[in-house]
């Protein structure tokens, strides 16, 4: 095998189908032999470079993963490898990262090693790796190039062991031994006098390792030691070692937001020092980094101090130091300074210290929100009108940078005096400052649109209306705007009329032509202008309805020549499947918005091209989404459809690698049952298994489960009795549902079973209704001990979220009104859960939970008196 391999890792190197199939295939017939191969391939000094690297390359392949089911795959194969050989393999394997007969391998050996350690040190195995690395980074006589390498294994195992365990869930914590071994040994090679390159590798390992030596960090010596070697670093010479030292002081604000507040003088004399006299854009933008990490913290304590005072709750933690707007007065001067350093090129979309220091500003705002005011708008005052270009850009860039933190109260006035200002500047002689002023309009409008009188709207549609026909950097943020517009005009009840109704047919007419533009692809144009034709339909008025039945023929026209078009290139592939998608989005919106009487000429039109627009790969979630909007329209007037539809939901249903497909699918099975109602009943059969078939299935993203479990109370809505062969796989599913459990310090965990809990509620309320409805509610009977269990279990389970709450309240009312009259329930109804729940849903503090359960306390109330 030996001369074989290394010709086939050699070829594999230059992308080699065969080689590629050959290593393939060893490994399936006998993975420990390959590994140990690969091993000794790395290990052999004899052997050239591009083999060896190849084969640490192929170690580290095989034991990472991008999904979790084959992360803990790979992990169970290597470990189910007998001791002696991986042994062996690791022998083989730091013997060759010891090597300086080729300086370049060390850092490939560094890959393969850190992969294997990952794997094996969170169960106590390799014990000697760290031990190792560290004697590499410390010996005298050690090649600077395996100094490095061990650094930077080092600094691979922290980055991969968290990615392992976002991956694959909780793994056992690596011995604070190794730990400190580890972080000693990083730590001691990011000291000053240490050669450059040592230090750059020994900040990345450091950076690397923050996320997971909380309990050094918790100790003030070991954290004083840590945090003056990070800065320190922030004053090297060399930019590179400036920025990777800022992006450590970036982690520790994030992570160790609670501890700063000896380092934060310090800290604010660097960043501050740097922002304002380093030569180096890079180090400029890593130290104002720092300022957006602490003002996104300070954001969500002072939103969480907010939340705590409204619901006179004490919070545990003391109250936010707002370092952020101590620093405000001093550091937001520095940062307008840097909003002049942009792009001459508005096609130039690389980062520059404008985008950095905009969105810092913009952080802030969110934080302090009205006290940034005083600090910018002297600026955009002094700037606004200037002969520079530069300048003029930067003040609009200033003061659209706070437009998200204040209020509509608090900036109304300067957003009022503004408006004439910004459109005035859209016919500026720099395109860039055009741009930047109908960005700032945009923002305007999804931030302030109820401080902007009529008038003001109507100055500023029209303004935007003409700037369609501009460049892609412009007529983008045009068609922003306008959505902008629409998305604050939006009523649940469209009013007799609005502003827009004036114009609207001209403004439709402008962004569909947006869609035509050569250029469309540029900029994202062609989906902006569609999603703002798809506002505008949304925000109509009642006294334009006439037009909308002119333009759904031209709609569905649009989709036929879509249809139609010739695929030559992926690109063509990808710009029709786009279109396909975006036109579907705009039926959907028809349909959503008209009366039946309008939609019915055209439907057949429709759904012919929509059921042939599903077989185009990549517009299916659009499509589908078009389906639900004229099902839920036709309601039953679609049972002519149906046969032709359901095959497509069915494939749709199956595609259980598709999450956002799957999802899609079973919102359209929920549209069919509420518009269907029992005429569902004849695809009932083939619909339920595909969705018995999600639950069942463990590789399905658990975002579905929910959705499904929900469903089937739809499905027993809609055919009442003929539920009834469904529901003992139906009752076993939802009982085991409704038993999960979450840790409880796993909030995300915590979070998704209170959707799981939600959609098992709703599931029972609905096939209780829908059995009692059809006169079959003595199918629900037997099942009603373990649906009584679960809410006195959630009657006490204190992770209920608001939402459990009041669908069990809600729950509780189904079982009174549709069962009350019976003894064992009655006598159930009188249970003390029953109480406590019904009392915490009328003490709650969001009001829709407390009306909705006066029904169900009052229901449950009449049960057990009559």
């Amino acid at each position: 095998m030996d001369e074989q391999l290394t010709n086939a890792l050699i070829a594999a190197g230059q992308a080699d189908k065969n080689a590629e199939k050959y290593l393939e295939d060893l490994s399936q017939q006998n993975y420990g032999e390959l590994m140990r191969a690969l091993a000794q391939e790395i290990g052999n000094e004899s052997k050239g470079f591009v083999s060896r690297q190849m084969a640490c390359l192929y170690i580290k392949n095989t034991l990472a993963a991008q999904s979790s089911a084959v992360q803990k795959e790979k992990h169970e194969r290597w470990k189910s490898l007998p001791a002696p050989l991986r042994a062996e393999c690791k022998q083989n394997i730091m013997a060759a990262m010891r090597s300086s007969s080729n300086p370049d391998l060390p850092h490939f050996v560094a890959v393969a090693a850190a992969e294997i350690g990952v794997v094996e040190l969170p169960y106590r195995e390799w014990d000697d790796l760290v031990g190792n690395l560290m004697q590499n980074v410390t010996a005298a006589e050690a090649h600077e190039k395996i100094k490095i390498a061990s650094l930077e294994c080092l600094g691979y195992i922290c980055d991969r062991i968290v990615d392992v365990e976002e991956l694959i869930g909780t793994i056992p914590e690596l011995d604070s031994t190794i730990v400190d071994q580890m972080l000693t040994t990083i730590v001691d090679a990011v000291q000053p006098g240490r050669p450059d390159d040592l230090r750059y590798s020994a900040l990345q390992a450091l950076k690397n390792s923050l996320l997971f030596v909380r309990k050094n960090m918790d100790n003030k010596q070991e954290r004083d030691f840590i945090m003056s070697a990070i800065c320190e670093a922030c004053k090297h010479q060399q930019p590179r070692i400036r920025v990777l030292a800022f992006q450590c002081v970036d982690t520790v604000a994030e992570y160790y937001y609670e501890v700063l507040q000896d380092y934060m003088t310090n800290i604010y004399q660097l960043t501050t020092e740097v922002i304002q006299n380093d030569s180096s854009e890079d180090s400029k933008s890593s130290a104002i980094e720092v300022w957006n990490t602490l003002s996104e913290m300070e954001s969500a304590l002072i939103e969480e101090e907010r939340d705590a005072a409204e619901m006179g709750a004490h919070l545990s933690r003391p109250p936010c130091p707002r370092y952020v707007q101590a620093a405000m007065e001093h550091l937001v001067p520095l940062l307008t300074k840097l909003l002049t350093l942009q792009n001459e090129d508005d096609e130039d979309d690389t980062q520059n210290l404008q985008d950095t220091s905009a969105t810092c500003i913009e952080l802030i705002s969110q934080t302090v929100e009205a006290q940034i005011v005083p600090f910018v708008m002297p600026y955009v005052t002094n700037n606004i009108s200037s002969e520079n270009w530069r300048e003029r850009d930067a003040a609009i860039v200033a003061f659209m940078a706070i437009l998200d933190g204040p209020s509509t109260a608090d900036v109304g006035q300067y957003v009022d005096q503004s408006i004439q200002v910004m459109l005035q500047s859209f016919q500026d002689n720099n395109v860039v400052v055009r741009g930047s002023a109908v960005h700032c309009v945009r923002k305007i409008c999804a931030h302030h649109l109820s401080g902007l009188s009529a008038d003001r709207l109507n100055s500023i549609l029209n303004a935007v209306d003409q700037k369609l026909t501009d460049r892609p950097s412009i007529a983008a943020p045009a068609c922003s705007a306008i959505y902008e517009i629409c998305q604050g005009l939006k009523q649940v009840d469209p009013p007799p009329t609005n502003i827009l109704s004036a114009g609207l047919v001209q403004l439709i007419t402008h962004l569909m032509s947006v869609t035509d533009r050569p250029d469309s692809s540029e900029h994202n144009i062609r989906v902006v202008a569609m999603s703002a034709a798809c506002a505008v339909i949304q925000a109509s008025a009642m006294d334009i309805n006439k037009v909308f039945a002119d333009l759904l023929p031209a709609i569905v026209q649009r989709l036929e020549a879509a249809l139609a078009q010739q695929v030559v290139s992926n690109d063509d592939k990808e710009f029709k499947a786009q279109l396909i998608g975006q036109l579907s989005a705009l039926i959907q919106t028809l349909y959503q918005r008209m009366d039946k009487a309008d939609v019915l000429p055209q439907t057949d039109r429709v759904m012919t091209c929509l059921l042939q627009a599903l077989n185009v790969r990549n517009a299916a979630d659009e499509v589908f989404m078009a389906i639900s909007a004229v099902v839920s329209n036709l309601e039953e007037d679609f049972a002519k459809y149906a046969e032709s539809f359901v095959p497509a939901l069915l494939q749709g249903l199956g595609s259980l690698e598709l999450t956002n497909l799957c999802l899609i699918c079973t919102g359209g099975v929920v549209d069919l049952c509420g518009g269907l109602g029992s005429l569902i009943q004849p695809f009932a059969d083939s619909i339920m298994e595909a969705m018995f078939n999600i639950i069942r299935d463990v590789s399905v993203h658990r975002d579905v489960k929910p959705a499904v479990i929900s469903c089937f109370g739809d499905m027993a809505m809609a055919i009442g009795a003929a539920y009834q062969p469904y529901m003992q796989l139906t009752m076993m599913l939802l009982m085991q549902a409704s038993q999960q459990q979450a840790p409880a310090d796993n909030e995300d965990m915590i979070a998704f079973i209170n959707k799981l809990r939600c959609a098992v509620l709703e599931a029972y309320s609905g096939i209780l209704v829908g059995l009692a409805e059809g006169g079959a509610i003595d199918g629900f009977f037997p099942n009603l001990p373990n649906v009584l269990t679960f809410l006195s279990q959630l009657a006490t389970d204190s992770t209920k979220d608001e939402t459990v709450l009041a669908k069990s309240v809600t729950l509780l009312g189904d079982i009174g009104h549709e069962m009350g009259a019976r003894p064992e329930v009655k006598q159930q109804l009188t249970q003390t859960y029953v109480a406590q729940l019904i009392r915490e849903a009328l003490s709650s503090p969001n009001e829709t939970i407390r009306t909705d359960s006066q029904w169900a306390a009052q229901v449950v109330e009449n049960a057990v008196k009559s």
